[in-house]
């Protein structure tokens, strides 16, 4: 009798890239990212519309109108295009681009996208591209318009000027349309402009760190919005376009931002997920080709920055971004809406094609020229102060403990998840607080507190945090209230990319349960928790899968209280990286009026825990830190 099949096995039709249009061929040469420019815009043209100026890929919808969505189909490919363009490549569809600005900029077309009514419009983002493509592109996007579509474009482009685009990175998309405005020779208000370059540089921290507008978070807005924007403007300078003040302060900002920014990579090329907009996938990476276009020499050799580009894309290559027909869907390494934004539409993914900005650069220039230089990995973990963050990055993967001050609103979605959690992996990602088919709730590298009633909370608002190095020790802390009458004093402490440490003294005047999680691991089947990869028992929870080994293991310093170690499903689609996971724990059913929990978290892309590499002394820092915050009062 034959081996009998495992119906719980994922097909290979199903666990492959699919019709992932990155892995259609090699990416090692300019040649190769050419081609997947081309080849991610492909399965888009049986969706563009008769006229061209929309581009309808779903059906579901997000908070603004149909005709806005379809806009984000036709614009943002441009960010991959326009650099495939200015470096000499050809592009079979500049026409339908042109008829695009025609029918979409005409009252009278079916296909209108309508004017910018009001201010924080959705359509100033999408105006954002149009702008890149005036400013390098004329010949392909303004040439062969008539001279009442030019007018017409001028007047819709007009909106950006006459109404506030929210006050945070897209204040850049007014510059962007700006640039390209200059180029063509069209009027627009230049004191409008200046406004938004001024409020720009309000957010700016430190000598090269951004904070993303009045909710202060550092994200991927900073390297793939903030930084590759201006040096978007640095490269329009080297054509006269925009004030070569600005450029050089851009330029200057972003060379040094490199020797931090790398280290939100791993070694294999994935890059560390948090924060929102996610689902632009390679557009984390954007900031590497955005400093060839500008010709922009940072701390790093071009071998090192070409290595950290072309390894992210190549990571992409095999998992499963597109279903089907090549289009890209909204989600992460997979399909999946449940942690994504409700001001995604179905053309929203695209913002993926600023990846591609190196093609700009020259064949000959050093971008191209240099070969790839491997990341290695950190000898100790380093403290980014500016971005409140701690980074360890090992051969395997890299792990972000982070910790900033926030006000306690889950906006956008999912918040907490996105922005709060204690750590976050390159390999493991993270989880949402996502509600089971059964009603209940848990998720990863988070403290959760529930109250008698049942309300439970995990970390939204922080009073006060902050980071350090101390006597040799890297360590995040945070101060926080879930609720009124119960503070939270947190510190954690980095030791290698596998392995970190967490403490927590809770002070509380209400009756609290506390579960506290390692990083999600990936099930190889529904439901896998009774496997031969679960040691969960005594003081820790051991998660051992084909994806990895995640654990949580109580540690006993004076003082402490003990936990219960458990297991537990999270719900279907609740993980960034994979759809079906589990996280290690541990349970304290009863928290004191003053208890004191601490713990060390391992994980790691391999499915082995030896006990012999675990570090599970607490370092006398990191009880003197949360001694000292616990005697001071919350800011």
């Amino acid at each position: 009798m034959g081996a009998v099949n495992d119906p719980n096995t994922a097909s290979e039709v199903s666990g492959s890239a699919r019709a992932n249009p990155l892995a259609r061929g090699s990416l090692v040469s300019r040649d190769d990212v050419a081609r997947a420019v081309r080849d991610l815009y492909e399965p888009l043209v049986p969706y563009v519309s008769a006229g061209g100026a929309r581009v309808r890929l779903g059906s579901f919808a997000s908070v603004f109108e149909e005709s806005t969505a379809e806009l984000e189909g036709f614009s943002r490919p441009l960010y991959g295009i326009v650099p495939l363009a200015v470096g000499g490549y050809e592009f079979d569809h500049w026409e339908r681009f042109a008829s695009g600005l025609d029918a979409g900029t005409d009252p009278a077309s079916s296909e209108y996208w309508g004017p910018v009514p009001g201010d924080n419009d959705q359509r100033m983002v999408e105006q954002a591209a149009i702008g890149l493509a005036l400013a390098f592109c004329p010949e392909h996007v303004w040439e062969p318009l008539s001279p009442a579509a030019r007018d017409r474009l001028v007047t819709w482009l007009h909106g950006i000027f006459e109404h506030d685009p929210n006050p945070n990175n897209w204040q850049f998309f007014r510059v962007l349309v700006s640039l390209g405005l200059e180029r063509v020779g069209a009027p627009f208000d230049r004191s409008e402009v200046v406004r938004s370059l001024e409020m720009l540089d309000s957010y700016r921290v430190g000598n090269h760190w951004y904070v993303d507008g009045s909710l202060r978070n550092v994200d991927y807005y900073v390297p793939f919005a903030l930084h590759t924007y201006g040096l978007m403007y640095a490269a329009a300078n080297d054509l006269g376009l925009g004030d070569e003040r600005w450029a050089e302060t851009y330029r200057d900002r972003a060379a040094s931002f490199a020797s931090d920014f790398q280290h939100w990579f791993s070694p294999d090329g994935a890059a560390v997920p948090f924060g929102r907009s996610l689902t632009y996938r390679f557009a984390m990476a954007s900031f590497w080709g955005a400093l060839a276009w500008a010709d922009v020499e940072s701390e790093l050799s071009w071998g090192q920055v070409r290595g950290l580009s072309m390894r992210h894309l190549r990571w992409w290559a095999d998992k499963p971004i597109s279903d089907r027909d090549g289009v890209l869907s909204i989600g992460f390494t997979y399909d999946n809406r449940r942690l994504c934004e409700t001001y995604s539409s179905a053309g929203s993914p695209y913002w993926a094609m600023k990846a591609f900005g190196a093609l700009a650069a020259p064949a000959d220039h050093r971008f191209w020229t240099s070969p790839e230089e491997p990341l290695a990995p950190l000898g100790a973990p380093i403290v980014i102060a500016d971005a409140g963050q701690v980074v360890a990055r090992g051969s395997d993967h890299a792990v972000i403990l982070s910790a900033r001050p926030a006000v306690a609103l889950d906006f956008p979605e999912q918040s907490a998840a996105k922005y709060r959690k204690f750590a976050y992996s390159s390999a493991f990602g993270f989880s949402g607080d996502v509600v089971d088919m059964f009603g209940s709730i848990h998720t990863d590298s988070m403290l959760a507190l529930t109250d008698g009633d049942g309300d439970r909370r995990v970390r939204l608002g922080v009073d006060a945090a902050g980071v350090q190095s101390v006597e040799g020790v890297s360590l995040t802390w945070s101060t926080w209230h879930p609720w009124p009458d119960v503070r939270v004093d947190s510190v954690c402490w980095a030791i290698d990319s596998s392995q970190h440490g967490r403490a927590h003294r809770i002070r509380s005047a209400r009756r609290l349960s506390a579960m506290e999680t390692g990083f999600a691991v990936g099930l190889d089947a529904p439901g896998d928790l009774l496997g031969v990869g679960n040691r969960t028992g005594g003081d820790r929870s051991v998660l051992s899968t084909s994806n990895g080994c995640s654990a949580i293991i109580e540690l006993e310093v004076p003082g402490v209280m003990s936990r219960r170690a458990i297991a537990r499903n999270l719900a279907v689609n609740a993980g960034l990286v994979h759809p079906r996971s589990a996280v290690p724990g541990l349970l304290a059913a009863e928290v004191g009026a003053d208890a004191t929990f601490a713990a060390l978290v391992y994980a790691s892309p391999s499915n082995h825990l030896d006990d012999a590499d675990l570090v599970t002394q607490v370092p006398i820092p990191v009880l003197a830190l949360l001694d000292r915050i616990c005697a001071e009062e919350a800011s």
